[in-house]
C-alpha cells in the first residue's frame, strides 16, 4: 500500500517553507488558498488536492517527486522500481482511506436522516398551524419526494470513484444504471467528482428544509401566492437548487 505519512508531509512542508522566509499566509497566497489549509497541511491534519503538487513544490524549490517522498533527493536518474513506487503514489495520492470514507458516508447518512426528521416536523407543525394536508402536499409534496430521492441517490448509492474513461475524455454526462445526468458546460472527472456528489447532497438536503419555511412565509406575507400559484412559482427554484450546486463545485474543481 503507497501512502503518505501526513505528520512528516506536513514537517516537510514547514521545513522548506521556513527556508524560503515565506509565513504560512504567504505561501497560502502563492498557491491561491487560504492560510487555515496550510495550518492543517503542517500539522498533519490534511493533505493539499492533487492539483496544488506542482504550484506548491515549485514555490516550495522543489520537485513534485521530492515533495511525495518528504524528503530532499539527489538529481540522479532513478531505477525503474523507485519510478514506479512513486507513480503509485501519485495515482492513489487523492483517493480517501477507508477509515475517512467511512467517515464522510457517516456524516452524509447522519445529514440525510436528520433532515428528513426536521421536515417531518416542519409539515407536522404547518399542518397544526391550520394548514390543510392538501394544500401542503399540493405545494410542498410535489417537490420534497424529489428532493429526497435525488440527496438518498448521491448519498447512498453513487459511485464513488468513476471510471477511467472520464478522465481520459471530455464527458457531460454521468451514467449509473438506469440514473442519468447531463450538465452541459461541464466536465466529469475524478476531481470534481467528490465535490459534485458532495454539493448535490448538501443542495437538495438545504432546499427540501427550507420549502416549508418559504411556504409559511409566503402564507403570511403572500396568501394569494399560497393559495393559487406557490407550486409554479418553486418550480424554477427547485430546479435551480437542483442543478446550481453542482455547477458550482465542478467549475471550482475541474
Amino acid at each position: 500500500m503507497y501512502e503518505i505519512d501526513k505528520e512528516k508531509f506536513g514537517s516537510f512542508v514547514a521545513q522548506l517553507r521556513k527556508e524560503q522566509g515565506m509565513t504560512q499566509k504567504e505561501l497560502a497566497q502563492k498557491v491561491y488558498i487560504s492560510d487555515k489549509a496550510v495550518s492543517k497541511w503542517e500539522r498533519g491534519l490534511s493533505m493539499p488536492d492533487i492539483t496544488l503538487l506542482i504550484p506548491l513544490s515549485q514555490t516550495l524549490g522543489i520537485t513534485v517527486m521530492e515533495l511525495l517522498e518528504c524528503q530532499r533527493m539527489e538529481r540522479t536518474a532513478m531505477d525503474s522500481d523507485r519510478v514506479e513506487e512513486l507513480m503509485h503514489k501519485v495515482i492513489s495520492y487523492s483517493e480517501e482511506t477507508p477509515a475517512e470514507r467511512k467517515k464522510r458516508r457517516w456524516q452524509e447518512s447522519a445529514l440525510f436522516v436528520v433532515s428528513l426528521a426536521v421536515v417531518a416536523l416542519e409539515l407536522l407543525g404547518l399542518w397544526a398551524l391550520g394548514y390543510s394536508w392538501e394544500n401542503i402536499g399540493l405545494n410542498i409534496l410535489t417537490y420534497e419526494p424529489l428532493l429526497f430521492f435525488f440527496s438518498g441517490y448521491f448519498c447512498f448509492f453513487a459511485k464513488d470513484k468513476l471510471p477511467a474513461y472520464y478522465d481520459a475524455y471530455k464527458i457531460d454526462a454521468y451514467s449509473d444504471g438506469i440514473f442519468r445526468m447531463n450538465l452541459p458546460g461541464i466536465r466529469f472527472n475524478n476531481r470534481n467528482w467528490p465535490y459534485i456528489k458532495r454539493a448535490a447532497i448538501r443542495g437538495m438536503l438545504i432546499s427540501a428544509i427550507a420549502l416549508p419555511v418559504l411556504y409559511f412565509l409566503c402564507g403570511l406575507l403572500l396568501p394569494a401566492i399560497v393559495e393559487t400559484t406557490f407550486v409554479f412559482v418553486c418550480m424554477p427554484l427547485f430546479f435551480i437548487a437542483f442543478f446550481a450546486p453542482m455547477y458550482v463545485a465542478a467549475k471550482r474543481y475541474a
